[in-house]
């Protein structure tokens, strides 16, 4: 991967801000890091953004990563499978709906073949009312099956958002002879584009590196929330599976951003 990511390539990469939206920075932060502690950094209301990235391929056509918001998560939440406990602690009189996921792929008049997914929490996954149910959605290995605490509370509303679709395909990951990573795999088998496992924030998060003709972009899904994060190192708070992963993920993916200056960083929830 790394021999290649310079050079310029072929895909197409827009990150599209679905919705506006709020979080504890607690959450977003580990406010218990040295360096988060040296900033005097204390719990407060933090903006965030929803993304979805959408990626033209020139022979393989439009895929999303991650789902961005669908007006009806917000407006019609238990209409669409949306639980109690997150109708009620979720915020999503909160969330802002700026651009629905659907629209931003239609708008580029190419049909959706795939949807690739960093994670499967639910504000990665609130797009899904308003997608085909006969696209295919690719996780990290493990991850539909990780059984966490915080899933317990969206297991009914994803198990509805994906009845009837075909089944989770999974990417299976080659062990990174480098050992930079846990694992690397060319997602379309002709090296413009690579997905990255970056385990912390759930079991099987992943990253994806896309060459683009003005250089990599990284998408770091989760790996990292906010922008702060990202400069000073400093990995997700209490939304994190295993916080030694996590910080190893992070910054494993800051790493690879020094080795390769032209490269363009995309973070979870903020620019």
């Amino acid at each position: 991967m790394e021999a290649l990511i310079d050079k310029p390539g072929p895909i197409e990469v827009e990150t599209i801000p679905s919705a506006d939206w709020v979080a504890p920075l607690s959450g977003l932060l580990n406010l218990k890091h040295p360096t988060a502690i040296k900033a005097g950094l204390k719990d407060r209301e933090e903006s965030i953004e929803i993304y979805t990235h959408l990626l033209r391929h020139p022979v393989h056509g439009a895929f999303m990563i991650d789902t961005g918001v669908s007006k009806r998560f917000v407006q019609d939440p238990k209409g669409v499978g949306v639980g109690l406990v997150i109708r009620k602690f979720a915020k999503l009189d909160r969330m802002k709906v700026r651009n629905e996921p659907l629209s931003a792929v239609q708008s580029k008049g190419v049909p959706l073949k795939g949807v690739f997914m960093t994670h499967l929490h639910f504000d990665h996954v609130s797009g899904m009312p308003d997608i085909p149910l006969d696209i295919p959605f690719y996780t990290g290995f493990g991850e539909a099956n990780t059984k966490q605490l915080q899933n317990v509370f969206v297991q009914g509303m994803e198990n509805k958002f994906f009845e009837g679709r075909p089944a989770i395909q999974e990417f299976q990951f080659a062990k990174d002879p480098n050992e930079k990573f846990d694992g690397v795999i060319d997602v379309f088998g002709d090296e413009t584009l690579f997905s990255i496992l970056t385990p912390g924030h759930t079991a099987g998060h992943v990253s994806f590196v896309a060459r683009t003709a003005d250089g990599p972009v990284l998408l770091t899904g989760d790996a990292c929330h906010t922008r702060w994060g990202w400069d000073h190192g400093v990995e997700p708070g209490t939304y994190t599976f295993d916080r030694a992963k996590e910080q190893k993920s992070l910054l494993a993916l800051k790493a690879l951003s020094e080795r390769h200056p032209n490269m363009t960083v995309r973070l979870g929830h903020q620019p």
